[in-house]
């Protein structure tokens, strides 16, 4: 009984909900911005609520009229662990609209989203979960359009509502092919009679595609970088932490109904390490603010896609190995970290938008709200894989499951090699986007102010409903870093069926040391924890006998660079350019621009990329302008686009609006079928 309460709960929370607001707003008796926001809030705190009830999975159905079947309730893979993050991140996102000018209309484009939240969690077993999963595609574009009402605004919805109804179409395809003589939809899909394994994977590639949409899948991930810089900084983030990890919930669903193979995994991994390398690579050299932080979202899902490539394969070679639960583990890591990270990073440009949009025109803003920036740090050390936050672990263990060595047989090493050199290039992805989250925090807080004046200096904090609502963010790096001995052995739980190794990655060595033995053949430490039981993360050739240890090492460093500081104050310090840490006051010529951060990358990438250079001299000083081409746009959707215009084209044409035309083409058509109908006779 208690899913059908929860889903229905939902359907008349978002009803009254929105029919209380406009009828207000058609009575003029105002008012309605505070309902929405107290209804709002309320949304959230039910999402925290409902979390408890999707641990204990039950199988539920709420009839409908025939010929309609019924629709079957179960909980999604991990829909605990998302419903405590959407009620942390909505409420987040409640507080930080506090001051904000459109906040009545952005209020409005998330109330149904939060709704449907609710309902998606409960749609792990049937056609719920095509329904629910197109409406949150379908009211995407709303929150998208919800303030503004430019051209690039209306462009970037129109490009997220093309894809978004793509892979709705392609998931209604594979959810008929499944219950076509496979499954009883009546039933649910959890009666697994026969699926070909061709079949299984043409049916979980368009599974992928559907939800990869919303999930920063190359190469359908290009509405990300067009709509959430031209979305509201809430629900940027909104879209960039939660919806994806939503989706990722969509795809372990049905990859635990049909276990598609060796192939899915290569898929994965291969679309992962393309998408990880070409988001860090354009994250690095955007300097567009939103921008850069919508790239580096698809680095982080470009490396969770590798991940679940990893976790695929290695179930796959060598099945019940504690490798391919490192990796899921991984997976898992980096989405609750990214959750509440990006949600942090995007929610602040609603802050610094104020003094520019891109990096160069921005600057010293940690002098104006030194609070802000300190909880924004968080989020940008955690992205940057500094221990012991959650973004250090979750592409720790990773890399350590790539590591592993899958047998001794050639055909088990030349897989270990093609795995190899994937974690390659995962590496160098993780490198260049450590440079872009570095190059996005310096530039708008550390670099100096680009307004030469007192008020440049004065204090301007950001808003305390935004302050809170980046402390509730930092909960996540926090929860998946210091926390992950408590956290993992949960999460392996939730996992289920999904983590086919009897053991986990946390191992009891307080209470039973012999639960070390399987860890130690891939060549880890485990690391007991204050109170916890222990953890997998360092290489046994490493001298590091704590997870806090790096961490402690860097604070070490920070002071003894310091004390040197302090010291060499005391002769004469050769003068530099500024930003970089001289003395020199700000000017034209001494600045130290966006573009020159990432100069040797773009010698180095500049091919791929597709760089133009062009030199501009002023007064002032020389400078150069770069011009990136984006590749995937250019490659892929430029020569779609241009067919579709020249089919349109050739169709206006033939709509000339006169009836005899018409009658021709239905008499032309008529003879055509009968021909075709008399030769097959």
């Amino acid at each position: 009984m208690i899913p059908e309460v929860w889903v229905l709960g939902w359907l008349a929370f978002l009803l009254s909900g929105l029919g209380t607001a406009l009828l207000l707003d058609l009575l003029r008796r105002g008012g309605s911005e505070r309902f929405l926001k107290v209804w709002f809030g309320i949304g959230a705190i039910a999402l925290l609520g409902m979390a408890p009830f999707l641990a204990y999975p039950a199988t539920s159905a709420i009839v409908l009229p025939s010929p309609w079947p019924p629709l079957m309730l179960r909980p999604l893979p991990l829909a605990t662990l998302w419903a405590v993050t959407a009620g942390i991140l909505f409420f987040a996102a409640n507080l930080a609209l506090g001051s904000h000018r459109a906040q009545r209309n952005i209020v409005y484009a998330l109330l149904p989203l939060e709704a449907l939240v609710g309902i998606y969690l409960w749609s792990g077993d049937g056609l719920l979960l095509l329904i629910s999963w197109e409406l949150i595609s379908s009211l995407s574009y709303v929150g998208v359009v919800a303030v503004r009402r430019a051209r690039p605004v209306w462009n970037a919805g129109w490009a997220l509502l093309a894809l978004s109804e793509f892979g709705g179409m392609l998931l209604l395809l594979a959810m008929a092919w499944i219950t076509h003589g496979t499954f009883t939809l009546q039933d649910g899909l959890t009666r697994h009679l026969h699926v070909d394994p061709t079949i299984a994977l043409v049916i979980m590639l368009l599974t992928l595609i559907a939800f990869g949409v919303k999930a920063g899948l190359f190469p359908v991930m290009v509405w990300i970088p067009m709509a959430e810089p031209e979305a509201p900084g809430v629900v940027a983030g909104l879209f960039s932490g939660l919806l994806t990890a939503l989706a990722i919930s969509g795809i372990l669903e049905m990859d635990g109904l049909l276990h598609p193979g060796l192939a899915f995994g290569v898929v994965l991994l291969t679309l992962g390490v393309i998408g990880a390398v070409t988001g860090a690579l354009y994250s690095v050299v955007a300097r567009h603010v939103k921008r850069i932080l919508a790239y580096s979202t698809l680095e982080i899902l470009g490396l969770v896609f590798a991940a679940l490539g990893i976790w695929q394969i290695e179930s796959m070679v060598s099945p019940h190995d504690i490798a391919a639960t490192m990796a899921l583990d991984g997976a898992v890591m980096l989405l609750i970290m990214h959750a509440g990270a990006k949600f942090a990073l995007f929610t602040v440009t609603d802050y610094t938008e104020r003094w520019g949009h891109t990096l160069d025109r921005l600057g010293g803003l940690i002098h104006r709200g030194p609070r802000t920036a300190f909880w924004v740090l968080v989020s940008v050390l955690t992205l940057g894989a500094v221990p012991p936050l959650g973004g250090f672990v979750g592409e720790w263990l990773m890399m350590e499951s790539i590591l592993k060595s899958l047998g001794s047989s050639s055909g088990h090493q030349l897989e270990h090699v093609a795995l190899a050199a994937a974690g390659a290039f995962l590496a160098l992805a993780v490198a260049l986007g450590i440079g872009a989250y570095l190059r996005w925090f310096s530039f708008i807080f550390l670099g100096p102010s680009h307004q030469n004046s007192r008020a440049s200096q004065e204090k301007e904090e950001a808003s305390p409903g935004m302050q809170w609502a980046l402390i509730l963010a930092a909960l996540f790096p926090l929860a998946s870093g210091p926390l992950v001995p408590w956290l993992l052995p949960w999460l392996n739980g939730q996992l289920g069926s999904l983590v086919r190794t009897p053991r986990g990655v946390i191992a009891a060595t307080f209470v039973h040391p012999a639960a070390a033995a399987p860890l130690v053949p891939i060549g880890v430490n485990l690391v007991p924890a204050p109170g916890a039981s222990g953890t997998a993360f360092f290489p046994q050739g490493f001298s590091v006998g704590d997870p806090y240890v790096l961490w402690i090492l860097g604070m070490v460093l920070v002071v003894g660079i310091g004390i040197i500081r302090h010291l060499a104050r005391r002769y004469p310090v050769r003068k530099v350019s500024a930003w970089t840490g001289g003395l020199e006051p700000y000017t034209a010529k001494t600045s130290f621009s966006a573009e020159g951060f990432v100069h040797p990358i773009r010698l180095a990438f500049g091919r791929a990329l597709g760089l133009r250079r062009s030199r501009v001299d002023t007064e002032r000083g020389r400078f150069y302008r770069h011009t990136i081409i984006y590749r995937v746009e250019a490659m892929i959707y430029q020569p779609i686009l241009v067919s579709f215009r020249w089919i349109a084209e050739r169709v206006r044409r033939i709509q000339s609006g006169r009836v005899t035309q018409y009658v021709a083409y239905v008499w032309v058509a008529l003879i055509l079928g009968i021909v075709l109908g008399v030769t097959r006779g």
